[in-house]
């Protein structure tokens, strides 16, 4: 694993954090914290990355079986989002849902990941509203053996992403503003270019990777793309918000990926900090819970009329959600995982 992207995982899951702040605090109903949602996008982009890191060469050369790639991804996603989503129906106030058949109905497409198909909120958001990011994950999933054959030549692999960003430009041009998120945010299949962004990404690494790139070279690399970043984060105001779910965060989320990925630079050797990169491992816990939480005093400050001042219950509410992902990663993702890998694998 590259560490300076795990610490990246975390600094972008604080960003959605952020984002979803303004449930218990209207301060946080500005663009700064709101357009935090990008994390998801950087999320999709480094999942194609990583991926194609971890597993392109061992499928093309046999080493693991389609089958094997599947299960260890079913391990690591579903665990954690079934318990979350058994908590989420517990508590009772997490899905938009009239009647007992449709309440069945939003909780199997949640528990098999096949909500964010639905363009309508009372399903794609329903019970954890986070976890319809694992439906895209799923199908980048299935997807990614049968891309494989594709990424073997970057050029082919470029020309479908290009051709994919196009039909989604047009697309997000004509869709009414009601029906973007529905579309163009959620949907499994109009997302996958994010993955192939990653997937061509990680070519360009693979070429990068031996460059005889120096100290000062490697900074200054650092530096620019996280200034393009926050240029594309702050003008983003600007811009078409369906352009933004998405294609238009593409180029500073590549910039800034490619250039922590050869940790060349002294920004890479402060997001190898061990704190940082402990952060970006228990990342995927620290998603699905944040928003469980943040709901959860925002339902207390309405039934009791509480009111603690933003800059004390952030702080808390953060250290909190980091607290309960830290136990989640230790004693329950990761025996998870293994449990589910030998019980598939057998």
């Amino acid at each position: 694993m590259i560490d300076t992207l795990t610490s990246l995982r975390f600094i972008f899951a604080t960003m959605v954090f952020g984002a979803h702040c303004y449930v218990i605090d209207g301060f946080f109903d500005a663009h700064f914290f709101k357009e935090g949602f990008v994390g998801v996008s950087f999320f999709f982009v480094l999942s194609g990355f990583i991926i194609a890191y971890n597993y392109q060469k061992r499928l093309q050369d046999k080493k693991i079986t389609k089958r094997t790639f599947w299960v260890a991804r079913i391990a690591r996603i579903y665990p954690l989002h079934w318990l979350t989503l058994f908590l989420a129906a517990i508590s009772g106030g997490y899905v938009v849902a009239s009647g007992v058949l449709d309440w069945f109905g939003h909780f199997l497409t949640s528990l098999t990941l096949t909500n964010a198909y639905i363009p309508e909120a009372g399903y794609f958001f329903s019970f954890n509203s986070p976890s319809w990011s694992l439906c895209c994950e799923q199908l980048f999933y299935i997807c990614f053996p049968f891309l494989v054959p594709l990424a073997r030549d970057w050029r082919r692999l470029l020309g479908v992403s290009g051709l994919a960003a196009a039909l989604i430009v047009a697309g997000m041009y004509f869709t009414p503003e009601n029906d973007i998120k529905g579309y163009w945010y959620v949907n499994p299949v109009t997302r996958l270019p994010d993955f192939l962004v990653g997937m061509l990404l990680f070519r360009l690494y693979e070429r990068l990777k031996d460059r005889n790139i120096g100290r000062l070279q490697g900074s200054l690399l650092e530096i620019g793309s996280v200034a393009l970043f926050l240029a594309f984060y702050f003008g983003a105001a600007e811009i078409p918000k369906v352009y933004r779910y998405s294609c238009f965060y593409w180029l500073p989320v590549a910039a800034v990926l490619i250039s922590f990925s050869l940790q060349k630079g002294m920004l890479s050797r402060i997001l190898s900090n061990r704190l940082l990169v402990a952060g970006g491992e228990i990342s995927y816990s620290f998603y699905l819970i944040h928003l469980f939480i943040l709901l959860s005093y925002a339902e207390w400050q309405k039934e009791t009329g509480g009111h603690i001042a933003w800059y004390i219950a952030v702080p808390l509410l953060f250290c909190v959600v980091i607290g309960l992902s830290l136990l989640s990663y230790r004693y329950f993702e990761k025996p998870m995982n293994k449990r589910v890998k030998s019980l598939l694998n057998r």
